[in-house]
């Protein structure tokens, strides 16, 4: 059999009562050309009973496409995608949250658009992937929308210097996503997504697509909703994703934003002060460094009470 064009990757973690959810979604697309990849984080509610990975079954039903499911030790969303990069073989990747479900299209849109574009001017091996919008519906897409429909850009132009904000739908070419792998640092179990969708903006243009394709429910207790109080209980990942956005090419104010951010978190983290301006941006953090221990003792007092 031909290798599909895509693999959905769904990182889960104590998400058995949604992810039926999911897949009955994954269930009614017109275009089943995928791979759906589990990564369950170490869950203990049952998970890993609703897939008969020999028969390719899920919950008892046998899909219309193929299911991988692997588990691994706890560690966070971003080393399940880890996981995920080593597995994946297909030319695209596509994380879908396990609380989140995709428009009957979805996969039909990816293929066309993936498939226009390679027999276009537009070189799709040169391209990182593709960006859609998410929704809270069809028609009330989250955040902003891009800036035009159809172009092409680079991810850190559109959505740092352009400022479009809000969570959307990224397909990504898998040949990219290989070049990186999270950072992992003990004790910790979080990093944002966009420190390797920052350095895969380095090597590639991105295809932005202004229609929505992934339906979106902000849980309680999900990544999303848990705020700053997750990123400063994990200040190393904070502090690399900071570094990364200190780089002389994004504004001065994303600049000075991020190097406040880093030197918050380095005293989170309990860093030597040389250690910490022992960086990529010495002067820029030396600069920083008296307004973010204001801030981290600010912090301190309002989240760790």
């Amino acid at each position: 059999m031909p290798i599909p064009l895509l693999t959905v990757v769904t990182p889960s973690y104590n998400r058995a009562k949604l992810l039926p959810r999911l897949y009955d979604s994954l269930e009614a697309q017109s275009c089943h050309d995928f791979i759906w990849l589990v990564v369950d984080d170490g869950s203990t509610d049952g998970t890993s009973n609703m897939f008969n990975v020999e028969n390719g079954m899920f919950n008892g039903r046998r899909p219309k496409f193929k299911v991988q499911y692997v588990r691994k030790e706890n560690g966070g969303k971003h080393t399940a995608l880890n996981t995920a990069i080593d597995i994946v073989s297909t030319e695209l990747l596509f994380i879908v949250d396990s609380d989140d479900v995709l428009t009957p299209d979805a996969i039909a849109t990816i293929k066309e658009d993936w498939e226009k574009a390679q027999g276009s001017k537009l070189k799709v091996q040169n391209l990182c992937g593709i960006s859609y919008l998410r929704g809270y519906s069809i028609d009330k897409p989250i955040g902003d929308i891009f800036p035009k429909d159809y172009f092409i850009d680079s991810f850190s132009n559109v959505r740092v210097n352009q400022h479009v904000t809000g969570d959307k739908a990224e397909v990504w070419a898998t040949k990219y996503l290989k070049e990186f792998r999270f950072p992992v640092f003990k004790g910790e179990r979080f990093l944002v997504e966009s420190w390797m969708w920052e350095q895969v903006s380095d090597l590639a243009d991105m295809l932005f697509v202004n229609k929505v394709i992934y339906l979106t429910q902000y849980l309680q207790g999900g990544l999303t909703q848990s705020g700053r109080k997750l990123r400063i209980n994990n200040p190393h990942g904070g502090m690399v994703f900071c570094l990364l956005m200190m780089r002389k090419k994004y504004p001065m104010r994303d600049r000075l934003k991020n190097g406040l951010l880093y030197t918050a978190y380095s005293f989170f983290a309990h860093q030597n002060i040389i250690r910490t301006l022992n960086c990529k941006h010495p002067g820029l953090t030396a600069f920083c460094l008296p307004l973010g221990f204001m801030l981290y003792v600010y912090w301190n007092r309002k989240y760790n009470k």
